[in-house]
């Protein structure tokens, strides 16, 4: 499995958003090392700031940590551009539970979640989340901005448009499966 590079504890990662999927990111996140993380939101209590209050000197630390827990899958990806174009580090999550193959290749922003595999020649887009238990197979594309919903299947080769979601129970067929 690729080996992503962890930053140092006292880089406390950022998260964009403090709903559920933002909460159990940080707490997967300080589990592996990450540290405490500070979050930004519009409507949550106890947060730094608000969405767009990522370029706030006091929060802005060039090479910081950030991640987008939002489930509105294009404003995800708009958010991950802005955090990179001010000067944050937008990497990959894997859960250390998760199954990625070294050949797959995630860009930026992307999440794995526990129990979630990902297959040989994938490719996932910036800032797909690949949730728990999902499977994105071999060879399998994923366009930017894709979440795979707990349980949800990519087969082998298959491919997804940019921002769409597989839901739960979902089954995303092989092109030579589709009659």
């Amino acid at each position: 499995m690729k080996a992503f590079p962890r930053p140092s504890l006292h880089r406390r990662p950022l998260i964009l958003g403090k709903g559920g999927f933002g909460r159990q990111l940080a707490d997967w996140l300080l589990d592996d090392g990450w540290g405490e993380a500070v979050f930004l939101d519009d409507n949550a209590p106890g947060c730094a700031g608000t969405l767009h209050d990522y370029a706030d000197p006091a929060l802005l630390h060039p090479g910081r940590p950030a991640f987008v827990a939002l489930g509105d899958n294009e404003l995800r990806v708009k958010l991950l551009q802005k955090l990179a174009a001010a000067g944050y580090d937008t990497p990959v999550y894997i859960s250390a539970s998760a199954s990625v193959s070294p050949s797959a290749v995630l860009e930026p922003g992307c999440v794995v979640l526990p129990q979630a595999y990902v297959g040989a020649g994938a490719h996932l887009g910036v800032g797909c989340i690949v949730n728990g238990g999902a499977i994105v197979d071999h060879d399998a594309v994923l366009g930017r901005g894709v979440h795979v919903a707990p349980g949800g299947i990519v087969k082998a080769g298959a491919e997804v448009a940019p921002c769409r979601k597989v839901d739960s129970g979902e089954i995303v067929r092989s092109p030579w499966e589709r009659a």
